[in-house]
């Protein structure tokens, strides 16, 4: 048996989920250990139940067995693709986010229909996704600052992408599409308002429902993403065959990473 831990907001979980799932369709038993997430106060706590998926839950009896042998705790070393994590023994415990699609690109239909949402979308999500889906060409654009502005520790991991990366990743979008739409979700909307005065925008101002945004975002045919795998699931789980994604070259401030896609652009 496998199992892999869940923590963290719900892109992390959405990670780490799909790096479960994958294992699972490589013929692996895999069950999820949700007993941290469920005590997370940040980000919203444990969301993935707001989705399709279908993998089983650890009870506590098979927690107590990952905590002695014939189990082994193995930890994720860095953010890059790790071949041996998808080459498993069996009793073996997971701690990582494995944020990098080499992990689970060659399942990625059935992640698209597992990442579904089961309820009802709010009100004010139906009236945006009125807005995207009738808007010529629509691109998301993401700003992620909260905690990586407010906590110095978040701030010296992740830092913030800057104003002039965004200018620059709209300036291309615009360059690529004619009669872009952009709608801009962020967890300052008021800040961004302020200090990113974009012409054709909607600035996405409701309250907060993480897996709706990632959703709305993925309607868009086009995204520009923060350093955040809120935004980066959004795009990722876009449709359009045709969508150009702008993320940032540095996802963390001084560590080498493979989160943005080979085949995005990244500036």
């Amino acid at each position: 048996m496998i199992i892999v831990r869940i923590l963290g907001g719900l892109g992390n979980q959405m990670f780490q989920y799909a790096y479960a799932k994958s294992l699972e369709m490589k013929g692996y038993e895999v069950q999820l250990d949700l007993s941290k997430i469920k005590k997370y106060k940040l980000h919203g706590g444990y969301q993935l139940d707001k989705y399709k998926i279908d993998l089983k839950t650890a009870n506590s009896f098979n927690l107590f067995l990952s905590k002695i042998n014939p189990f082994k705790t193995l930890k994720e070393k860095n953010l890059l693709f790790d071949k041996n994590l998808t080459n498993l023994k069996g009793n073996e415990y997971l701690k990582g986010y494995f944020q990098t699609e080499k992990y689970f690109s060659d399942i990625r239909s059935e992640l698209i229909h597992q990442f579904v949402l089961k309820e009802e979308l709010s009100n004010s999500t139906k009236l945006y996704k009125t807005e995207i889906l009738k808007s010529e060409t629509s691109c998301s654009i993401h700003i992620r600052r909260g905690d990586y502005v407010t906590d110095s520790k978040s701030n010296t991991i992740h830092g913030t992408c800057s104003l002039a990366y965004y200018k620059e990743a709209i300036k291309i979008i615009n360059k690529k599409h004619s009669n872009v739409s952009f709608f801009i979700f962020s967890d300052d909307i008021n800040w961004t308002k302020d200090n990113l005065v974009i012409e054709n925008a909607v600035y996405i101002n409701h309250k907060c429902l993480p897996h709706e945004d990632i959703y709305l975002m993925s309607l868009c045919k086009h995204n520009i993403t923060a350093n955040s795998s809120f935004s980066w699931w959004g795009a990722w789980l876009n449709r359009n065959k045709n969508k150009t994604i702008i993320a940032p070259r540095n996802w963390f401030v001084d560590k080498v990473n493979e989160i943005a896609c080979q085949n995005w652009i990244k500036i």
